[in-house]
């Protein structure tokens, strides 16, 4: 029976196989590029005090391969369901064929079965080796970016875990629809909805988030331009995963979220005449700005280009004592969050499969 599977599925499989061939010749010149351009400028960029335009430049190479490889890990499973598991059983289904399959010496179970390891098998082996090589190929990247979780969806062993999970959700949608296009069609958005589901409210509590309290500091006070220092000096780091960022009063009353004094981070003054302003969810600030800056309401403020006016908005937040409540995961957690996931979509896959099993069997 799988020596028949095979035989139905080869030419898929011969497809898949060229175009790795192709994926791979591509990563493989200019990745050996990128590892040498890391390992003999861009590490070293310190030494000359040239990091800043050397990381910029670096950052900005092969960036549309960068987002192939992005996009790669994450579409590739869908695919993957859509076109090789979807159409498994429902053509089956679709052309009358299961009932020549169904009179011969095998049971509905091994025929089922038979085509189901086929199909997976390949799955699993072009995931993984596109996720290798497409790993290997942003390594570069990623320890300059040093945020392990920003590529959590497309490296290392997830993917590995969503192409075998689409191409069972793929079989059971067509088992049960028996129609290959609108097999092809729910399991793409199926899949799609399983993932958004598992990834913004599973995955952040694989493990008790950790919490942290610091001063508040805005985000245009920071040095950087980017984080606010608070949570890469004797915070969380800038290579964990924050997933909350509250903003408390004094006394712990919550006023914004995401960095911010309000609910979508922003930074509200109004002036109410006689040279005072009001920091909107506050109150009146304790000093002067230079201008009125009323055409600045209902607007966030992250680096302005009046340093005045920065300077002022910092006296004002700074006189009310704010702090920032962080929940994070740290990087730390990164392996242990691969393996939580892989294995939870291995055992959704075997649940899948179970289902299909039963289903056969009884209907």
């Amino acid at each position: 029976m799988i020596w028949f599977s095979w035989r139905q599925f080869r030419t898929q499989t011969i497809v898949a196989a060229g175009i790795l061939v192709v994926v791979a010749i591509v990563f493989g010149i200019t990745g050996l590029h990128l590892h040498h351009q890391y390992d003999t400028v861009v590490k070293h960029c310190a030494s000359h005090a040239d990091c800043g335009s050397v990381t910029s430049a670096f950052q900005s190479s092969d960036h549309l391969l960068q987002h192939f490889v992005q996009a790669g890990g994450i579409l590739l499973p869908a695919l993957l369901g859509a076109f090789w598991g979807a159409p498994l059983v429902a053509r089956e289904f679709e052309s009358g064929t299961f009932r020549l399959a169904w009179t011969q010496s095998v049971s509905r179970t091994t025929w089922l079965m038979g085509k189901f390891a086929v199909v997976a098998l390949a799955a699993v082996v072009t995931s993984a080796l596109f996720t290798a090589m497409a790993t290997w190929w942003a390594t570069p990247f990623d320890h300059l970016n040093n945020s392990p979780f920003s590529g959590f969806d497309a490296r290392d062993i997830v993917p590995i875990g969503y192409a075998l999970f689409a191409v069972t959700l793929g079989a059971a949608i067509g088992l049960l629809v028996r129609r290959t296009v609108a097999a092809m069609a729910l399991t793409f958005f199926s899949f799609a909805g399983v993932r958004i589901l598992l990834t913004d409210y599973v995955r952040p509590h694989f493990a008790t988030p950790l919490r942290y309290v610091t001063a508040f500091i805005a985000p245009f006070q920071s040095s950087s331009g980017g984080a606010p220092s608070a949570i890469t000096k004797g915070g969380p780091g800038a290579n964990a995963w924050i997933l909350t960022d509250t903003t408390l009063s004094r006394t712990g009353k919550v006023i914004g979220q995401n960095g911010g004094i309000g609910p979508n981070g922003e930074f509200n003054v109004d002036s109410i005449g006689h040279h005072r302003d009001v920091l909107g969810g506050l109150g009146i600030c304790p000093n002067r700005f230079p201008s009125p800056p009323a055409h600045l309401a209902g607007q966030r403020i992250n680096i302005g280009p009046n340093p005045a006016m920065m300077r002022a908005m910092e006296t004002c937040i700074n006189s009310f004592h704010l702090q920032s409540l962080f929940t994070y995961q740290p990087a730390s957690r990164f392996w242990t969050f691969q393996w939580y996931e892989l294995a939870s979509y291995v055992v959704l896959s075997a649940l899948l499969t179970s289902l299909s099993v039963w289903w056969v069997r009884r209907r």
